[in-house]
């Protein structure tokens, strides 16, 4: 018996032998025992053939499970399986030819497909799909093996062993379906030598030989017999748990030293060069003794600005590659065209720092690229060079040779690009926050930069398009901002001269009808900002905006939408309180003031935003320095109404068929008479209620108290003749309310009484 079952004890076997009750024991735990000389009875050794088919057998096994529960999805998977499987035995099909099986089971596979194609309906529609994709395929592969499975059609039967074979050897074929061939066996001796405990080798040694097949543990793992008896006395769950072999992990932990000193000794390879030197060193853009010239400063050009926008480039080593070159060529005192071609593409690379169009710039890189674009307006004053996007490429001249200095690029462009990434800059920012004032000051400086760029243009024979576009972009930083002494200095040009002029010119040539929609609405905009009403309404009826304005894209309607708030107000503030009403009527009825003015977003009850739609609609949000204020809006149309809607309440109050003009005005005074307990009012709403239950009863002190107590009419300039004419205007609509409401208990009435 084992000494395994002997526990501590050496006593002699006959004992233990003696005793029936410990044999079934001795047997049911031998099943545990796996001595080193049982595991080398039998080797295997397998064929590259055995291999490769047997791997196909198991995928056509698989294959027919699936199909016999008619999950085709399955059925799809395991054919893709069964394909890649074949593909690698490729080699040997070459020599042996092809598996008689492989043939059979695409046979069946596609008569498999037949017979489900025809009840297709039965089908779920996973299953349909995946059928429709099975048959496509199946009809595709089987194309190759067409004079095969025609073959095994004509006789199935006849032949069908597992490897269609060449003529001489076909009678030998075994002819079960899936019989797999014998394993060759190669019996090692019987003899069992004596164990000799085997000498530890090194970790990582290169000895081998005896690791794929010597299944015996060596002097590290093994221990001793009693050691084992031990162990399997108590059987214990840790000794069937797989473990890992302590020289894995010795090798491991020792292989990691290595791997590190190999990295470290990589970047010491550079003779104590720093990164930041290997870096400029693989920039190198020329050899050293190669000419620098204005055809190869060209060409290195076109072939880093042709990796612009793929995938996996890198925009700044993009960027820093482009100023590389630009020293390189003014070391070498090249033309100023070169130059400047080299300045646009560096501007360029760095607007494409952003990928997503909602994304803003950093301040810091804009301010990069704002001077980048001045530096290059500068040299294009000192030299005679023709920059247009009329220029093709193929006539671009860098070299003085007696032609004119020509190059294709755009000034225009990249000016209207940074215009844009200005509006984002401002967008992202808190408008609360001291750095959106710090970023808005940036704003002159951009200006004098579309000055620059105007000049430039009209120079240089700029067509009438591009002319009218940085006109356009001139009145969109005028046309909101009010004239003072302080805006300019004296040596300057009015802006009311100068938004004028532009208007002027953008009328007089033939532009887009949106440029001329956009023009006529700015126009609109600053004669009602600056209280030239009649001027404002004039233009605005001559041009009929309002019947085709539903028509224009979204950013031109929140330009009408804003045109007519600012008209509103200038209305109030010369007293025609009907024409304020009527300006201002569309944008408070619906109470979506706040987005119709694109000043920011309403939560939406009933129907959700979706987020692409959302980011879209963020976009389009104007700059809060841009912004009119709301509540001021709010406030002058709910004072129109009550001077317009109290009287004609008084003068209707037994007409059953009342007009309403107002309905949100009409709304504030339904809640006010549903309460119970009305207290004093506190918001400017309910200020304005108050004042319309004073004008009901004639009590024009208590309207005027009311109406200047709120605090919106100081964000007019003109403050003190606002509330001058508000004043009167109370006086006149109370008193007609008083004559309305009363009329029937007087017989006459008094002038000097009132």
């Amino acid at each position: 018996m084992s000494r395994f079952f002997a526990g501590d004890s050496d006593s002699d076997t006959d004992s233990d032998l003696s005793e029936p009750e410990q044999q079934p024991t001795a047997a049911s735990a031998a099943r545990y025992v796996l001595s080193d000389d049982d595991e080398e009875v039998k080797r295997v050794v397998r064929s590259e053939k055995d291999k490769r088919f047997d791997d196909i057998k198991e995928c056509v096994k698989v294959l027919r499970n699936s199909k016999k529960i008619k999950d085709v999805s399955k059925v799809l998977t395991d054919f893709e399986t069964l394909v890649k499987v074949y593909f690698k035995a490729k080699a040997v099909v070459a020599k042996n030819g092809i598996p008689r099986i492989y043939i059979r089971t695409l046979a069946e596979l596609e008569d498999f497909v037949k017979e489900l194609w025809e009840d297709k309906k039965k089908l779920s529609k996973l299953n349909a799909k995946a059928l429709s994709t099975l048959r496509q395929r199946i009809r595709k592969y089987n194309k190759d093996f067409e004079d095969d499975i025609t073959k095994y059609r004509e006789s199935p039967d006849v032949g069908d062993d597992d490897v269609k074979q060449p003529a001489e050897q076909g009678s030998d074929a075994d002819t079960g379906d899936e019989e797999e061939e014998e394993e060759k066996v190669v019996e090692a001796k019987p003899a069992k030598a004596p164990k000799v405990k085997k000498p530890p080798r090194e970790v990582g040694s290169d000895d081998d030989d005896d690791d794929m097949w010597d299944m015996s543990s060596s002097s590290e793992d093994s221990d001793s017999d009693d050691e084992k008896a031990k162990a399997m006395s108590t059987y214990t769950v840790e000794y069937f748990l797989k473990k890992t072999p302590a020289a894995k992990v010795v090798k491991a932990v020792k292989d990691r030293p290595a791997k590190q000193k190999k990295q470290k000794a990589g970047e010491e390879d550079g003779d104590g060069d720093d990164w930041e030197t290997q870096r400029q060193r693989k920039k190198a853009m020329f050899k050293d003794k190669e000419e620098i010239t204005p055809a190869a400063v060209n060409n290195k050009f076109n072939e880093i600005m042709a990796s612009r926008g793929k995938k996996g480039v890198d925009k700044n080593e993009q960027a820093d590659l482009l100023r590389l070159l630009f020293q390189h060529a003014e070391d070498a005192k090249l033309s100023a065209a070169v130059l400047i071609k080299i300045g646009l593409g560096i501007v360029t690379s760095m607007l494409d720092y952003n990928t997503k169009l909602s994304n803003s710039m950093k301040m810091e890189l804009w301010q990069s690229c704002l001077d980048y674009v001045n530096g290059l307006l500068d040299r294009m004053e000192t030299c005679s060079v023709v920059v247009s996007e009329s220029v093709a490429e193929d006539e671009e001249n860098f070299e003085d040779n007696g032609e004119p200095l020509r190059l294709r690029g755009s000034f225009l462009t990249l000016t209207e690009r940074l215009d844009e990434e200005f509006i984002k800059i401002l967008q992202n920012t808190d408008a609360h926050s001291t750095d959106y004032v710090e970023r808005l000051g940036a704003e002159r400086t951009l200006c004098t930069l579309i000055e620059r760029v105007h000049q430039h243009l009209l120079t240089h024979n700029g067509s009438p398009a591009e002319l009218c576009s940085i006109c356009m972009r001139q009145i969109d930083h005028l046309y909101y901002k009010f004239d003072s002494a302080a805006s300019y200095s004296p040596t300057e040009m009015p802006p009311s001269t100068k938004l004028e002029e532009l208007c002027e010119f953008i009328y007089s040539n033939e532009v887009p009808d949106r440029t001329r929609t956009r023009t006529l609405l700015s126009h609109v905009y600053y004669y009602a900002l600056h209280d030239r009403f009649f001027q404002a309404r004039d233009f605005l009826l001559m041009s009929h905006l309002q019947e085709s304005i539903t028509h224009s894209d979204v950013p031109t309607q929140i330009l009408y939408n804003r045109t007519l708030a600012q008209l509103g107000l200038c209305a109030f503030r010369h007293g025609m309180i009907r024409d304020a009403h009527t300006a201002l009527n569309d944008l408070q009825s619906s109470g979506r003031a706040k987005e119709l003015l694109a000043q920011g977003l309403l939560t939406q009850r009933h129907n959700e935003r979706s987020p692409e739609q959302e980011k879209i609609e963020k976009m389009r949000l104007i700059p809060f320095h841009m912004h009119i204020n709301l509540e001021l809006l709010e406030c002058v149309y709910l004072a129109s109404s009550m001077l317009l809607e109290i009287p004609y309440m008084a003068a209707n109050e037994h007409n059953l068929k009342k007009r309403i003009q107002s309905k949100s005005f009409h709304h504030q005074l339904r809640q006010s008479e549903r309460q119970p307990l009305v207290g004093p009012p506190e918001t400017m709403r309910e200020h304005v209620v108050a004042a319309s239950h004073a004008m009901k009863i004639g009590d024009w002190r208590a309207c005027k108290d009311f109406m200047l107590v709120v605090k919106c009419w100081d964000l007019f300039r003109n403050v003190d003749e606002v509330k001058e004419m508000l004043v009167k205007k109370i006086k006149e609509e109370t008193l007609r309310t008083y004559l309305f409401s009363y009329s029937n208990v007087y017989d006459s009435l008094s002038l000097d009484i009132l």
